[in-house]
Formats: structure tokens, sequence, C-alpha cells
């Protein structure tokens, strides 16, 4: 089989099994590997004619055989994903959470500084509060802010930070992502 023939055959099978994730998870980071075996084109000239345009360019090499497609997928993580983000509008009718429109990559920062110095007015605006540098220790943290980060922002803020995530699914859902200890 050739492998274009074989991908397209494989197609379907992978939207299937990637649908399936998708219906338990919202996010998902997919991968497929292509792996077929190869051998010098001097040892089984018959077999080119079908493979040529596969064939790896200049390295006296073609295809033999498919040996298999391995398809990865993976729960995504999106928590370093970009900073302002649309509300579901079960959320902003409910104006539980603040969402400050930054414009670099410090959303967290920018999250904590709301929490810790309320606005009357305009809470959506990064004017309406103090710099997050001139506030919070920074040190050693590089942003967008990682899950893996969140401790060390901790211990240096002597503050206690809990990440929840959105789940859209019949209705939305508030998950904890991340709890602090």
């Amino acid at each position: 089989i050739e492998p274009l023939q074989f991908l397209e055959n494989a197609k379907d099978i992978v939207i299937e099994n990637v649908q399936k994730v998708l219906q338990k998870h919202n996010c998902v980071k997919v991968n497929t590997i292509f792996n077929g075996e190869w051998y010098e084109r001097h040892i089984i000239e018959a077999t080119l004619t079908s493979l040529e345009e596969f064939q790896e360019r200049d390295s006296g090499w073609a295809l033999s055989r498919i040996l298999d497609l391995t398809v990865n997928i993976n729960k995504c993580n999106p928590m370093r994903a970009g900073c302002h983000i649309k509300l579901p509008r079960e959320i902003v009718t409910k104006r539980a959470v603040i969402n400050v429109e930054s414009k670099d990559n410090a959303c967290f920062a920018w999250s904590v500084v709301a929490a810790l110095y309320p606005a009357e007015r305009h809470m959506e605006r990064e004017s309406s509060y103090p710099h997050y540098t001139t506030v919070l220790n920074l040190e050693g943290v590089e942003f967008p802010m990682t899950l893996n980060q969140i401790k060390k922002f901790e211990l240096a803020n002597d503050i206690s930070i809990n990440v929840y995530g959105i789940e859209r699914k019949k209705q939305v859902s508030i998950l904890p992502i991340r709890l602090t200890d």
C-alpha cells in the first residue's frame, strides 16, 4: 500500500478516536507518527516506481512497507493559553468573575492584583489597578504563568492560589484544576 492511501484509510479511524476523547475532555493535543520500513534504493528497484514521490530527498532510501501509524491524543491543559478569554454568558451574568483585559501575558498577575486591590469602577481595565510589578514579587516567575510555577509564586508572595477551569458540556461547570496545599 502506498503511504498516501494508507493515511487516507486511517483518517476515519483517527478522527473517530479524537472525537471520542473530545467528548470526555474539552481540549486535547493530537500528533501522529508515521512509521515505515525503509530500504536502500538499489536493493529492491522494482518497488520504487510506486514509492518515488514518497522517498526521502537524496537519501538513497525508499519506503519498503508501512509498519504503523501512531496517534497520540493527550488531554490539553490550556493554562498557557492567551490572557483575556471570553467568558460564558452564564458566568458573566453572575458578575462573580473579574476578567482583566491585559495587553501582556501576565493575566495571572493581573488577576491576583485585582483580588488584592479591588477596583470600584472599570474592573476589567488594567488602569484600575496598581501595576503588578510594583506590588508582587515575581522573581523567578515567567509569563505566561504555568501551574508548576504557582507554588513558587505563593511562597514569594505569602498568598494562596486556587485555579479553576471551565468545562462546557450540557451546562457550564466550574472545576478545580489546582488547589493550594
